[in-house]
């Protein structure tokens, strides 16, 4: 048997529910094969969730707890990253799969990668490591001379065009584009740090100066398969483009227009959508697994905003989806369509990193970056709020004896961040002492309706601020426990065509390892989650035809 897994990340169950029937290829999976609603886990954010998703395990067991995981010796500046394989303490699936002789793919997936485990039959790639900090934020180039990547960039404008002369792998080319063009995907040479590489971007000429959209790297951390992926990189990603997300930060700094910001998610799909079907064409698979970022681009952007124009667009991420999907229903004898989470509205944002910086624990320099050095608390996420304690942090500056008052100073802070008679936070809880690796000092249990949090700070900014409408996240996920909580589960087998929907009934996103392990008769595995029973039906009542 062959079976995908395709994850489309932000599929809310209750806005599936509403727009179905807009939805050609998911309207049918539902009428001929299962459905249900899939509760993710607490707080259910990206990275959490599907750990969560590949070990079969919550966060407290698989070990990815929050976006930036704590533990002992190391600084608060530099922990673990909820993007990496490194702080897992449980396998994913497709170890098992490939210990046990199946080949396995994973397009994309947060803790693929480093690959630690080293199996010759396991294809593991996340491209969103093609993307190198301080270096792939897109930015705006203008007339003259500018630096971009270490290199001069020229740019001169005759009338309604641009030239662009930009150092590429084979020499300086020249970019000719009119105003208001995009530009084909461009490979440019360039230094991050003091490292050389090859780059793809696509610009876009505006009225005055062109954008550069963010850069991807060809720096060969991004797979574990360096063959494979000097072909990605010349057969796709040269072709299409590497968008791996709509342009969120330029649209916040006010880099770009949100037609423009449209643009780079439409281009995300472009390049996910072919770069999946090029590996599932190429890569030798039993179980593949494949990862779509659009919906949650455009939800998050769009959701909280009641207006028309802004759910047309979120149908269409919607549908953007449905055309992925179809894409793979040719490829396995069972697919199984899951998300991470769903979404709720936000009409204000909660920056807690700001209040932790005015009530004087958090420091920033004159770059407007945090100095670690004089910071003693620090915001990172998922609820987590840890002290920079001398003897559990590197280069901690709290003493033992400090730490409780400081514990009850923020605990007290944050329960007096009112906007109007109500408080912001539904729950906090501390401790009085230290706690452990992979958890926060002070934790967020809940926040009230309409309230986002972020772990964002400058100077310029208050505690809470408004949402500007189509430039500012109007949806968020990860603390409500509503419809943020749930996700979606399709399952199709390709043999059989249901007369009616089969409801999938309180299906867990832990639930998903151990059904496709159960599927592929791996039965000896300890998981906190359960075998879909329903799902495991009709394989076994018809495996012969498998």
């Amino acid at each position: 048997m062959r079976l995908l897994l395709i994850v489309i990340d932000g599929m809310a169950f209750h806005v599936v529910e509403k727009i179905r029937n807009k939805l050609p290829t998911i309207n049918e999976l539902i009428s001929k094969g299962y459905f249900g609603k899939l509760e993710s886990v607490f707080p259910s954010l990206t990275p959490i969730a599907l750990a969560s998703l590949v070990t079969g395990n919550t966060p407290k067991v698989n070990g990815v707890t929050a976006p930036k995981i704590f533990v002992k010796d190391k600084p608060l500046s530099n922990e673990l990253s909820a993007y990496s394989s490194d702080p897992l303490k449980t396998d994913p699936l497709w170890v098992y799969l490939s210990k046990n002789g199946y080949n396995t793919l994973v397009t994309s997936s947060p803790q693929a990668l480093p690959d630690k485990w080293n199996m010759e039959n396991s294809a593991l790639f996340d491209p969103y490591k093609s993307k190198m900090k301080k270096c792939s934020d897109g930015r705006v180039i203008s007339e003259g001379e500018n630096k971009v990547l270490g290199k001069v960039w020229l740019v001169e404008r005759s009338s309604n065009k641009f030239y662009v002369a930009i150092p590429s792998p084979n020499g300086d080319k020249i970019i000719e584009l009119e105003k208001n063009e995009w530009s084909l995907p461009i490979t440019v040479k360039g230094k991050c740090g003091k490292e050389e590489f090859n780059a793809i971007t696509i610009l876009h000429a505006r009225e005055n100066d062109i954008y550069i959209s963010p850069i991807a790297f060809d720096n060969k951390r991004w797979g574990n398969k360096p063959q494979l992926m000097e072909r990605i990189w010349n057969e796709i990603s040269t072709v299409y483009g590497m968008i791996m997300d709509g342009d969120h930060v330029s649209l916040h700094k006010d880099i770009i227009t949100f037609e423009e910001y449209m643009e780079t998610v439409k281009r995300t799909f472009t390049f996910f959508y072919n770069y999946t079907k090029y590996l599932l064409d190429n890569v030798k698979w039993d179980f593949a697994l494949t990862y779509l970022p659009v919906v949650d681009n455009v939800q998050h952007l769009l959701y909280g905003l009641d207006d028309e124009k802004a759910w047309e667009y979120i149908v269409q991420s919607y549908l953007m989806a449905d055309e992925f999907i179809k894409m793979h229903l040719d490829y396995a004898d069972l697919v199984i369509v899951a998300s991470d989470h769903g979404i709720e509205k936000v009409k204000k944002k909660v920056f807690i990193n700001k209040l932790l910086e005015k009530i004087n624990v958090l420091s920033l320099n004159e770059k407007d970056e945090i100095d670690w050095s004089r910071t003693k608390a620090y915001y990172g996420g998922g609820g987590q709020i840890r002290i920079n304690l001398k003897g559990r942090e590197d280069r901690g500056i709290v003493s033992l004896k400090e730490f409780p008052k400081l514990v009850r100073y923020i605990v007290r802070n944050l329960e007096n961040i009112t906007d109007g008679d109500e408080k912001i936070f539904t729950s906090i809880y501390a401790s009085e002492s230290p706690a452990p690796d992979r958890e926060g000092d002070i934790k967020i249990g809940g926040i009230k309706d309409y309230y986002g949090v972020s772990s964002a700070v400058k100077k310029d900014m208050e505690v809470i601020e408004d949402v500007i409408p189509y430039k500012m996240n109007s949806g968020e996920h990860g603390y409500f426990r509503k419809n943020d909580l749930y996700g979606i589960i399709i399952a199709k087998y390709k043999q059989l065509e249901l007369n009616r929907t089969e409801t999938i009934q309180q299906a867990k996103i832990i639930d998903i390892a151990p059904t496709i392990l159960k599927l592929f008769n791996i039965n000896n595995i300890k998981m906190e989650g359960r075998p879909i029973l329903k799902l495991l039906e009709p394989y076994e009542s018809s495996r012969r035809i498998y």
